[in-house]
C-alpha cells in the first residue's frame, strides 16, 4: 500500500498493511535543532517517512491595526491575524523558550455591537486558497495522505481573543456577545471547510480543546448549547461539497461525555486520545465500529519518561487492541518536547513500521 492508501483504509476502519503514523504536532524547536545536529535533516516528516503531510491556507496579506484593542504590548510580542498577542515566556530554560502567553484583544469589549465590529481575518479570500489545490495534489502524487488543517476551529479562536474565563462567563451572562462572536467565526470556518472539501484533501481536521486531564472544562450541556451546533454546521459545509471526506476532530484531555455527540455530527476520527486521560482500548470497544483513533502514544508519560522498549511495547499494545481490524493511526499525543530522548522517537517509528497487518 502507499501511505495514502494505508491512511484511507485504516481510517475507514478496514485492516491496512500496517498501522499508519505521523508526528502530527511536530517537534519543539529544541528537538528540531537536535534532529538537524544528529541527522542533518530539517523535516521530521521527511526524515522519518511519515504517512501524511498537513497543509493549510496561505498567510493573509492584510495588515490589520489592532492597537486600539491591544494597547501597549510587551517587548517581543507578535500579533496574529485574529489580533491575538503572543508573548514569549521569560523562562531561563532555553529549551522551553517556545512556550508563550496571550494578550487578549477583546478582553475589554462588552456589547454585541463590539463583537460585530471587531475585525476578523479574510479566511474567505480566494488568494488564500490559490496554491492549496496544487499542494494537495502534490502530496497525494507522492503517495502520501493530505490533511487540510483547521484546528482551533471555533472555541479556541474565540477565547484566544476574549480570554477563556471571560468567554465562559459570557456563555452565562452575556449571551448576545458570545453568540455574535461565535457565529462570525463559524461563518468563516464554514467557508473554509467548503473550500477545503472542493480541493480534494483526504482528511479535514477540525477541533477545539474542551477537555482537561480529568474531565471537560465546561459541562457537556454547555458544550452542546454553544459549540456542538456550530461545529456540526462546519462539518456539514464540507460534506455538502464532498460527502466522503474524512473529518478528524482534535481535543486534548478527557472528552468522554461528548464522544457520541461527535459521532452524531459526522466526526470520523478522534485525536489525540491521550492515554493519561482516556483508555484507548476501552474507546475501541465502545466506539470502534463508528470512530477511528489518531494518536494514543502519550507525550506526558511514555515518550519523555519511558525507555525505547517502553515505547515499542506501547506501540504493540495499541496495534493489538485499538488497531485490530483497522481504525488506528499512531502518533504522539502532542508536541515532542525537549525532554523526549531522541532514541524514543526512533523507537516509535521503528516499532510502527515493524507492525504488520492485524
Amino acid at each position: 500500500m502507499t501511505s495514502r492508501e494505508r491512511v484511507l483504509v485504516a481510517m475507514r476502519r478496514q485492516p491496512p498493511d500496517r498501522v499508519p503514523f505521523d508526528l502530527s504536532f511536530g517537534f519543539a524547536p529544541h528537538q528540531l535543532e537536535r534532529l538537524l545536529r544528529l541527522t542533518g535533516a530539517e523535516s521530521p516528516e521527511e526524515y522519518f517517512d511519515a504517512d501524511t503531510r498537513m497543509l493549510t491556507i496561505a498567510t493573509t496579506r492584510i495588515r490589520t491595526d489592532f492597537s486600539r484593542y491591544l494597547g501597549d504590548l510587551p517587548p517581543r510580542t507578535t500579533v496574529d491575524e485574529w489580533g491575538v498577542g503572543h508573548q514569549p515566556t521569560d523562562s531561563t530554560d532555553e529549551a522551553h523558550s517556545h512556550l508563550e502567553g496571550f494578550v487578549y484583544p477583546m478582553a475589554q469589549l462588552a456589547t454585541r455591537r463590539d463583537a460585530l465590529d471587531y475585525p476578523l481575518p479574510d479566511i474567505e479570500a480566494e488568494y488564500r486558497y490559490a496554491d492549496l489545490g496544487r499542494e494537495i495534489a502534490g502530496v497525494q502524487g507522492r503517495g502520501l495522505a493530505a490533511l487540510a488543517t483547521m484546528t482551533s476551529t471555533i472555541f479556541e479562536v474565540a477565547w484566544y481573543m476574549r480570554g477563556m474565563e471571560r468567554l465562559l462567563i459570557d456563555f452565562v451572562d452575556n449571551a448576545e456577545f458570545a453568540e455574535a462572536l461565535l457565529d462570525r467565526i463559524t461563518d468563516k470556518r464554514r467557508t473554509q471547510a467548503a473550500r477545503y472539501a472542493a480541493l480534494g484533501p483526504d482528511v479535514i481536521t477540525v477541533g477545539d480543546d474542551v477537555g482537561t486531564q480529568r474531565a471537560m472544562l465546561m459541562s457537556p450541556a454547555m458544550w452542546r448549547r454553544w459549540l456542538k451546533p456550530r461545529l456540526a454546521s462546519v462539518i456539514a459545509a464540507a460534506r455538502q461539497v464532498r460527502p466522503d471526506v474524512l473529518i478528524f476532530f482534535h481535543s486534548d484531555g478527557n472528552v468522554l461525555p461528548i464522544i457520541p455527540d461527535l459521532i452524531e455530527i459526522g466526526v470520523d476520527i478522534l485525536n489525540p486520545v491521550q492515554p493519561e486521560c482516556m483508555d484507548p482500548a476501552d474507546l475501541k470497544r465502545r466506539y470502534g465500529d463508528r470512530l477511528s483513533f489518531w494518536g494514543t502514544i502519550g507525550t506526558q508519560t511514555t515518550f519523555p519518561f519511558g525507555t525505547p522498549d517502553d515505547v515499542r511495547r506501547e506501540v504493540r499494545t495499541r496495534a493489538e487492541t485499538v488497531g485490530l481490524g483497522g481504525g488506528l493511526f499512531l502518533a504522539p499525543t502532542h508536541v515532542i518536547e525537549p525532554e523526549v530522548p531522541f532514541e524514543n522517537i526512533v523507537a516509535f517509528v521503528g516499532a510502527v513500521k515493524e507492525t504488520g497487518r492485524l
